[in-house]
């Protein structure tokens, strides 16, 4: 070892450290095609799908509605569900306020409850 303050010593390069690279833009999904948001459906949408054509279906077996029969007549079979459709529309428009009432007397302290209990959880 020498003790020479002239001596070389060995060189120390030191590397630039590298800018972070600027954030990039999200990225948008490509557009879904028409077949995909016409049919598209999740699986909880497709339980209630199916929930809603087994309850129609039991009202169209209930009925004894058979399609190859004569007698059926579509356009009186849609005009008698119409007026059927219209005067329960009636009854509820008159009698109204007797089942919103019924049911806002177990809803609503139910729904105040609810909201009390989860209060702490929603900002």
């Amino acid at each position: 070892m020498s003790t020479d303050p002239n001596s070389e010593l060995p060189e120390v390069t030191v590397e630039p450290v590298p800018e972070p690279l600027p954030p990039r833009a999200p990225v948008k999904a490509p557009p879904r095609s028409l077949l995909a948001r016409l049919f598209g459906i999740s699986a909880w949408g497709s339980l209630k799908l199916l929930g809603l054509c087994i309850l129609v279906g039991f009202f169209v077996l209930a009925s004894q509605f058979n399609p190859s029969n004569p007698d059926v007549d579509m356009g009186a079979a849609i005009a008698n569900v119409a007026s059927t459709t219209m005067a329960a529309l009636g009854w509820a428009v008159r009698n109204f306020w007797k089942p919103a009432l019924a049911g806002a007397a177990v809803v609503i302290p139910i729904w105040v409850l609810w909201r009390l209990v989860s209060l702490p959880f929603r900002k």
